[in-house]
Order: C-alpha cells, then sequence, then structure tokens
C-alpha cells in the first residue's frame, strides 16, 4: 500500500515524523509536506505563483505551498498511486469549528477530490499517547471498515495520558465568543470558547473524556437534506 503523509505544521516536525513511523508497518510512507508552519490555511491554494517542490531524501518532497497544494501536488505529479492519503499528527486538537480553519483537514479535503480515502490525526501535544494507541485506532477504523472516497476521518487524541475508548463522534458547534484587543499598532484575535458540552457523541465531550474521537467529514457544504426542505419552501 502507498500511503501519502502531509501535515500543516512542515515536513520535519515532531508529529509528521511520528506518524511517518507509525504507518510505515503498513505500507510504503511517501511524505509531501510544507516547508514551513500553515496551520489555519483551510483549503487554500496557491495561484497565479509558481510552487515550489523540492526532493529532499528518497519518500520525502517539500513544498512551499499550503498543506492543499502538498496533496495536489503529489497526487496528480509524482506517478505513484496512492492508496491512502493522511495529514498529521497536529499540533493540537482540530475539533469543532477549529476544523473550518484547519490545514490538517484542508489537507484531507483535497485528497477527496482525487477520491482518495483520507484521515487526518490531532492531539493535545501528547505525541506519546498517539504513539501508545494509534495501532488500535488503525484497527478500529480498519476493522469496522470507516474509511471512503466522499468523507474524511477526523480523528483526535484526548486530553490527558488515558485513553478509554475509541468511538465514532459527531461535530459540536461550540458557541464561542471572537473578539479583538488593541496591540500596538494593530489587534489580536481572542476567543471564550464555550465549554458546555452536553451531547456525549459529540468530539468535544469525547476529547475530555478518556475517548478517541472519530469524526466523519463531508467534502461539500451541500447538503440534500436542506435543499429539500428549502425546495419546499421556494416559490
Amino acid at each position: 500500500m502507498n500511503i501519502l503523509l502531509t501535515n500543516d505544521d512542515g515536513y520535519n516536525s515532531q508529529g509528521i515524523l511520528l506518524l511517518k513511523k507509525l504507518l510505515s508497518k503498513y505500507g510504503k510512507v511517501v511524505i509531501c509536506a510544507p516547508r514551513v508552519g500553515m496551520s489555519a490555511k483551510s483549503c487554500s491554494i496557491t495561484l497565479h505563483t509558481p510552487v515550489h517542490v523540492n526532493k529532499e531524501e528518497d519518500d520525502v518532497f517539500v513544498c512551499d505551498g499550503t498543506p492543499a497544494d502538498c496533496v495536489s501536488f503529489a497526487l496528480s505529479s509524482l506517478s505513484i498511486d496512492f492508496d491512502l492519503v493522511v495529514s498529521g499528527i497536529n499540533h493540537g486538537l482540530n475539533i469543532s469549528l477549529d476544523t473550518m480553519y484547519s490545514g490538517t483537514i484542508g489537507a484531507c479535503l483535497e485528497a477527496l477530490k482525487f477520491f482518495k480515502p483520507t484521515f487526518a490525526v490531532s492531539c493535545h501535544f501528547n505525541y506519546e499517547l498517539v504513539e501508545q494507541y494509534f495501532d488500535k485506532v488503525y484497527e478500529f477504523i480498519n476493522k469496522n471498515k470507516l474509511l471512503g472516497t466522499e468523507y474524511l476521518l477526523n480523528i483526535n487524541f484526548p486530553l490527558g495520558d488515558i485513553v478509554d475508548d475509541i468511538a465514532l463522534g459527531r461535530l459540536y458547534y461550540r458557541k464561542d465568543h471572537n473578539f479583538f484587543v488593541k496591540e500596538g499598532d494593530g489587534y489580536m484575535a481572542y476567543r471564550e470558547t464555550d465549554t458546555n458540552f452536553l451531547d456525549k457523541d459529540s468530539d468535544c465531550y469525547q476529547v475530555e473524556n478518556h475517548i478517541v474521537s472519530v469524526v466523519p467529514l463531508s467534502r461539500s457544504y451541500y447538503q440534500e437534506e436542506l435543499y429539500q426542505k428549502l425546495k419546499k419552501q421556494a416559490k
């Protein structure tokens, strides 16, 4: 199996190097990742400017573009038939509304354009926890046949040092309060985060309660149910 590995923290970050080690037992791993950190780039791509890609070593390609650029280049131009695309390990959780901005998630969304099964891995700075439980999570995914080509799996390891379970979850829409504070000649963005997680199936609840959260995310903003509902209302 050929596995494309990318991230939004940079090609030589601790997370991606660990994930390469963890994935190597399942197939040949090829890294194509940003040269520098590209957090919060979402699905952005580079237009009207050349994207430079250098082969740093065998099976390691470094791109000066976004995570989505990396995936698009690798899947279209490396002449490798990839069976799986993996993004991570992200340095920090990608839950709730954070998924809108995440370059880690953006890389997976780009993979879906090529109809490749894909998943993202994130943790709260505890790479040891991922190393300890990754094989069990990967087994959970394969045993339950969770991978597909029309959605991605967003995997977040829980806070703390304990994993009690691995479960499918829902994306929870936190009610965050975003605001700006003037600092010097500009403004810094801040937020107060909602912590009232009552839905035990939500990703926010799961990561707070020792559960590895596996959330399927759609490749599109479009929802058929919403279309059908509004179509009945439209005149």
